[in-house]
């Protein structure tokens, strides 16, 4: 028994110091880490030993690479260590001293250009971010201010935003892909914009006539319009053209003939 005891013990401790191969490594979640990145950064060497990578020196060390937001690591059987990327997403690109920096969510710089590359996200405008190097992570207030309402997006308006033009902080502006004004005033209750700014894009689609703007303020959220009423048309035949403004809680007429719906 203790023969067997000992050679146990022989063969743990060989297995956990010499380089002796045991195990894989497996990457998921990522088409752009490599397995050959893995070591890299994990200090792995031939032949892998998965019993001698330290899981945590491992995921410290991804989570320095621009492309990875996070590093999981757990075992399959019968013996490979899988190594999952949630990769680092794109939220705005922004025009810099010497080209645009591409950011993530929280505003730390993931791609540096010369020229616009990722035309996937929207632009914010109105700025230049400055000597802000590869790695950086923005602290402009305003900036900051756009990447919130843009992080409170749904995935399907996100699509929508070509721009947030934030050069009068007071006053930022976004702007969809076809071209509608989003008036989302101060940088202050953010979230609720984006919320409303949902909702009020799905309104527009049963509008009739040309959308001008919409002004996502929390107290009086409105669309304005440029409404074709039915029957209503010039001498020569063509249509009118009256201008209303939908809102959210009640419906009026003034005497200009302009219709606020407040629904």
């Amino acid at each position: 028994m203790l023969k067997i005891g000992g050679a146990v013990t022989l063969v743990l401790v060989g297995l956990f110091t010499l380089p002796i191969p045991f195990g894989s490594l497996k990457i998921t979640g990522s088409d752009k880490v490599t397995v050959q990145d893995v070591m890299v950064a994990g200090d792995i060497h031939e032949p892998v030993n998965i019993l001698q990578i330290s899981t945590e020196k491992l995921k410290s060390r991804l989570a320095k690479d621009l492309r990875v937001e996070e590093a999981q690591i757990r075992y399959q059987l019968p013996l490979t260590m899988e190594v999952h990327i949630v990769e680092r997403k794109a939220v705005a690109v922004v025009p810099a001293q010497f080209g645009y920096l591409t950011i993530d969510s929280k505003g730390q710089v993931i791609a540096s250009e010369p020229a616009i590359q990722d035309t996937s996200v929207p632009m914010i405008s109105g700025v230049k971010a400055g000597n802000i190097l590869l790695g950086d992570t923005v602290v402009d207030k305003p900036i900051l201010a756009a990447l919130e309402y843009l992080n409170s997006l749904d995935e399907n308006t996100f699509k929508n935003i070509a721009e947030v033009n934030i050069g009068d902080p007071d006053a930022i502006m976004a702007y969809t892909v076809s071209g509608v004004q989003i008036r989302l005033g101060d940088g202050k209750d953010l979230p609720k914009k984006a919320e409303l700014t949902q909702s009020m894009l799905q309104d527009i689609k049963k509008t009739h006539g040309n959308v001008q703007y919409i002004d996502v303020n929390i107290s009086s959220p409105y669309i304005k319009t440029d409404v074709i009423p039915e029957g209503k048309k010039h001498q020569n035949g063509a249509p009118t053209t009256e201008t209303s403004s939908t809102k959210k809680d009640d419906t009026k007429q003034d005497k200009q003939g302009h219709v606020e719906d407040k629904r």
